[in-house]
């Protein structure tokens, strides 16, 4: 678990790096097409920095959209989050999600800030949320297997971290926990993997 910690922790970090140097796409078509290609691309790639540097790129597409207005609120959150001003962090980011509500990243923003905050079952909302928009979320099911773990959930954490390796097979040691909580639920297979209610396209 330490190791998926310690991943996540580096996750989180490109999420709130990418903002330095994103490229806006013009359109959502367009930002449609770049991620397939950097999803594409991902799944290839053998090299470890190669890797890193997509995945960063994917969190700028998630995260640098197009809208002015929305864009503004979701640096604002992000730069709430980076100062440690979690309770405005929500404020601003269901503020994103009230005028851009298909907007996946404004969930998983907010769900980063329930998980920063202990509010497992708030952040396990969002990230639902999240992959019901966009189903290769690998950030959003990392998330979500740790938290399942934490609450002693093994079968629903491997599930969620297989699919965060289906969508991003580059994230360290995320075979041997996968391995480990697999061993740990046994036979147990719950109807919904998830517990997201079959809300997501992602299995």
């Amino acid at each position: 678990m330490r190791v998926v910690r310690a991943c996540l922790t580096a996750l989180l970090g490109l999420m709130l790096a990418a903002v330095a140097d994103a490229q806006i796409s013009n359109s959502d078509n367009g930002r449609a097409t770049v991620l397939d290609t950097l999803f594409a691309k991902l799944q290839s790639t053998t090299d470890p920095m190669a890797a890193q540097a997509l995945e960063q790129a994917i969190w700028e597409q998630w995260t640098m959209v197009p809208d002015p207005g929305q864009r503004e609120l979701m640096l604002r959150g992000i730069g709430e989050m980076q100062q440690q001003e979690l309770q405005t962090a929500i404020v601003t980011f269901s503020k994103l999600i009230e005028v851009a509500p298909d907007l996946s990243e404004a969930w998983n923003k907010r769900a980063t800030v329930y998980w920063l905050l202990g509010n497992f079952e708030a952040s396990i909302s969002d990230i639902c949320e999240t992959v019901k928009r966009e189903p290769r979320h690998f950030g959003a099911y990392s998330g979500l297997g740790m938290i399942r773990a934490q609450m002693g959930e093994p079968a629903r954490a491997a599930a969620a971290f297989e699919l965060a390796r289906k969508y991003n097979p580059h994230i360290g040691g995320i075979d041997a926990e996968i391995a480990r909580l697999k061993a740990e639920a046994g036979s147990d297979a719950p109807a919904d993997p998830l517990g997201c209610g079959e809300r997501t396209a992602g299995r």
